[in-house]
């Protein structure tokens, strides 16, 4: 059955990557505020605006979901 999510882009996937690190690494319970989630990535070489929109594409297309103030990353199949 194919993905019903639609595909990343080269920068969306990369920010994945990244916050699949942060949370392995260093979250509690597989979850990140929206604002942890944008500080890390600025501290990885993106620009806060372009960190925040990475983010909310990767909401829009079901990569990330929102659960409360936190951010949640589905497993991926």
């Amino acid at each position: 059955m194919p993905s019903s999510r639609r595909p990343l882009s080269t920068s969306e996937q990369a920010v994945l990557d990244h916050l699949d690190t942060y949370v392995e690494t260093t979250a509690d319970e597989e979850r990140i505020s929206h604002a942890d989630a944008v500080t890390y990535l600025s501290e990885q070489g993106l620009t806060r605006a372009d960190a925040d929109e990475l983010v909310e594409q990767l909401l829009l297309k079901g990569y990330l979901y929102e659960v409360g103030d936190r951010l949640r990353i589905p497993p991926r199949i």
